[in-house]
């Protein structure tokens, strides 16, 4: 950008002028002398409008928790080296819920996968996920970023992959035969895969100049907490509300990690938060509320509910039981209002992609059938140059939402099953 195009970027920040479309454009070009990458297309401009909607108050919620943890997040961000814009990547996922959950199980204010979770020492387990601490996960994020951003020297491919994977985004790019630009890489992704950068670009954009765009934050409640530790065994909330007089939304909050409405017990007491003045109350009594515990009927506990969920790790899958009486507020993203809409189409029109483990006797016309897609798009969609196909190979495939139990069944059948179905198409 020219000396002259970057003083009128920052006349224009500084006066708050407004001219529609290019409005967006020259605030990002503002950003971009702060060391944003300029990026601007017109689904960025779609769903910039409708942040600025702000249906259900969302950006004023997504806002006020900006303003709660930004500070929190800019602290590690500097400790990694990282540049303030990264504080902006969570505002799209995730609205900084804590308690974010997606449909692949990915979780917490960023969100991050089981496996890396795992890779960045994240403590999961049942009744007990680090993912869904602020201040854990965000550290775990920012290591994240910064491993990224060695390999990829691009922040634009770095917020790409944060969301959708190394693996997936080095495919779009082997695809296009190593073309590094980030424009043709865009076009190249399915478009579900194109709003990490679409939510991010939305969220720094408007998000950043609120005050201009007349957006008011919604302030998170602040509570004086200070961390008690539990005695040896699992704590329901419903007895530390009973009992101590804590509210259970206090509790929640203070504690994201814990995924059930209970203290987990992890082999040794569990440190947890209260707010102060519960405090002195709980360590009075806490000698008691093992009587409390075994006295009171299972019901009443608030652990009613149980739900399995299965979390993948490598090749392997992890099992794991949730107890709970309310997943809508302990467990799901119910918790936060939703991000405002995007390009993708309605519930009805959403795909996933559902993965299948080649087998020997498969072949392209087979799979393509039972899957009910074309050859082409199976090559496609799998970077395939031929119709050979590799015995323990990982195919993926873009699929109907609702059916997405169906395809998933496809992996478990003979070959004579999967012929006998490809043969009544």
């Amino acid at each position: 950008m020219s000396l002259r195009m970057r003083i009128f970027a920052l006349l224009l920040m500084v006066c708050g002028l407004g001219f529609g479309q290019n409005d967006v454009q020259l605030r990002l070009k503002t950003l971009e002398v702060r060391g944003l990458p300029y990026f601007y297309n017109n689904d960025i401009e779609q769903t910039i409008q409708d942040w600025l909607k702000n249906e259900n108050e969302s950006t004023s919620i997504f806002y006020g928790r900006l303003q709660y943890y930004g500070d929190r997040i800019d602290r590690v961000s500097v400790k990694y080296g990282l540049p303030w814009f990264v504080k902006y990547i969570p505002a799209g996922s995730s609205g900084y819920e804590p308690r974010y959950r997606d449909e692949s199980g990915a979780s917490g204010m960023w969100p991050l996968s089981y496996t890396m979770g795992k890779k960045y020492n994240l403590r999961q387990t049942a009744l007990f996920d680090e993912r869904r601490d602020p201040d854990k996960s965000t550290e775990a994020a920012c290591l994240y970023l910064r491993d990224l951003y060695v390999i990829y020297g691009d922040w634009l491919k770095v917020i790409t992959a944060f969301r959708i994977g190394p693996i997936r985004l080095n495919q779009v790019i082997h695809g296009l035969g190593g073309d590094l630009d980030f424009a043709h890489i865009y076009e190249a992704l399915e478009p579900e895969e194109r709003l990490p950068v679409i939510q991010f670009y939305a969220a720094v954009t408007v998000l950043h100049h609120a005050q201009q765009y007349g957006i008011r934050p919604q302030a998170v409640e602040q509570l004086d907490a200070v961390g008690v530790v539990s005695i040896p065994m699992v704590v329901p909330f419903a007895i530390l509300n009973d009992k101590v007089g804590v509210g259970l939304s206090e509790l929640r909050n203070l504690n994201p990690e814990f995924r059930a409405d209970a203290v987990p017990f992890l082999g040794e007491p569990c440190t947890f938060k209260l707010p102060q003045k519960f405090a002195s109350i709980y360590n009075s009594k806490k000698d008691s509320l093992p009587l409390w515990i075994n006295n009171k009927p299972l019901v009443s506990m608030r652990i009613a509910k149980v739900d399995t969920v299965v979390v993948a790790d490598g090749d392997s899958a992890l099992s794991v039981t949730i107890s709970g009486d309310d997943r809508s507020v302990t467990d799901s993203a119910g918790v936060t209002p939703p991000v405002p809409k995007t390009i993708i189409g309605s519930p009805a029109d959403t795909k996933v992609w559902v993965y299948y483990r080649v087998k020997s006797g498969d072949a392209v016309y087979t799979l393509s059938d039972i899957f009910d897609c074309t050859p082409e798009q199976l090559k496609k969609w799998n970077h395939l140059q031929s119709n050979q196909l590799k015995v323990g190979a990982s195919l993926k495939f873009y699929v109907p939402t609702k059916r997405k139990a169906y395809y998933l069944k496809l992996n478990s059948l003979t070959i004579a099953q999967k012929r006998n179905i490809a043969g009544n198409d």
